[in-house]
């Protein structure tokens, strides 16, 4: 693990794999007790296995389980607005 890495809060790793839009996940989503890795509230919930890398120049490949909802939140923002 580089030392950029080590620093990092998993919620912040996770934010910027999806940031990057390198990444994808399964297409079905299923139950975890563990829930969500990002947001972490301590109950169980519906996830999705997220791929991705943080960069281009980071091929490092990293491995979440995050819940549908943060996926959407990160990726399009607070409001849910789509990129055109």
């Amino acid at each position: 693990m580089s030392n950029s890495q080590e620093h990092l809060s998993m919620p912040a790793l996770i934010e910027q794999v999806i940031g990057s839009g390198l990444f994808s996940f399964d297409g079905e989503p299923y139950f975890s007790w563990q829930g969500c890795e990002h947001c972490a509230d301590g109950l169980g919930a519906a996830v999705y296995d997220l791929r991705g890398c943080r960069s281009l120049e980071d091929r490092e490949l990293y491995e979440f389980q995050v819940c549908g909802d943060c996926i959407i939140r990160l990726y399009y923002g607070r409001r849910g607005t789509y990129h055109a």
